[in-house]
C-alpha cells in the first residue's frame, strides 16, 4: 500500500513559517514598493492567491489565503479578518467555477484574476456596509474596486506563467512545453 509522506511537527511548522513570511514580504511589497502609474497599487496577494487556485491544492491555497488575508488585515489596520473572509470566498468561488478547466489555456488566469477581484470587492463592500452602515457602494466599486482590477488583470499572465514555471522546477519537470 502505499501510503502518504507524513512529516514532523517540526517541518510541518518549518513549511507554514515560511509562507507566513513570504506572504509578509508580498504584503510589504504591496503596501509600500508597488504603486501603478495611475496611483493604484496593485493587490499582489489576491493575485498570488487567485492564480495558485489554478496549480495547487485546494488546502494549500485556503491557508494562503487566511494568513494573506490576516496579514493585509493587520498591516492596514481594518478589522482582523475582513481581508481573509474576503480572499477565502474569492478562492472557493474560482475553485468552484474554474477547477475543472487545464491549467494550459492563456485565458484562464485572466478569468480566474477578473472572477476573484468581483468576489473579493464585493465581499469587501458588503463587510463596510455592515459595519458603518450607510455606505456609498456604487462609489466603492467605482473609486476603489474598478480600478483595482483592471490594474490586477494586467500581470495576471504572467505572473501565472511563472508560478507554472516554478511549480514545474520543483516537481522536476521540464519548464518549457515542447510541442
Amino acid at each position: 500500500m502505499d501510503y502518504p509522506k507524513r512529516y514532523k511537527i517540526e517541518e510541518r511548522i518549518a513549511y507554514e513559517l515560511r509562507t507566513i513570511l513570504i506572504l509578509f514580504g508580498v504584503v510589504v511589497l504591496q503596501k509600500i514598493i508597488v504603486i501603478t502609474w495611475m496611483g493604484f497599487a496593485i493587490n499582489l496577494v489576491l493575485l498570488l492567491v487567485v492564480l495558485r487556485v489554478l496549480l495547487e491544492p485546494m488546502t494549500v491555497v485556503v491557508r494562503w489565503a487566511l494568513y494573506g488575508g490576516l496579514l493585509l488585515d493587520i498591516t492596514s489596520g481594518a478589522r482582523l479578518g475582513g481581508h481573509a473572509i474576503a480572499l477565502i470566498l474569492a478562492v472557493g468561488l474560482v475553485y468552484l467555477l474554474l477547477s475543472r478547466i487545464t491549467s494550459e489555456s492563456w485565458i484562464l488566469p485572466i478569468v480566474a484574476v477578473l472572477v476573484g477581484g468581483i468576489v473579493y470587492h464585493l465581499c469587501n463592500a458588503l463587510l463596510l456596509v455592515i459595519q458603518f452602515g450607510g455606505y456609498d457602494f456604487v462609489t466603492y466599486l467605482i473609486a476603489v474596486a474598478l480600478p483595482e482590477m483592471l490594474v490586477v488583470v494586467i500581470p495576471a499572465l504572467p505572473v501565472f506563467l511563472i508560478l507554472r514555471w516554478l511549480r514545474s522546477i520543483r516537481r522536476g519537470e521540464l519548464p518549457l512545453d515542447v510541442y
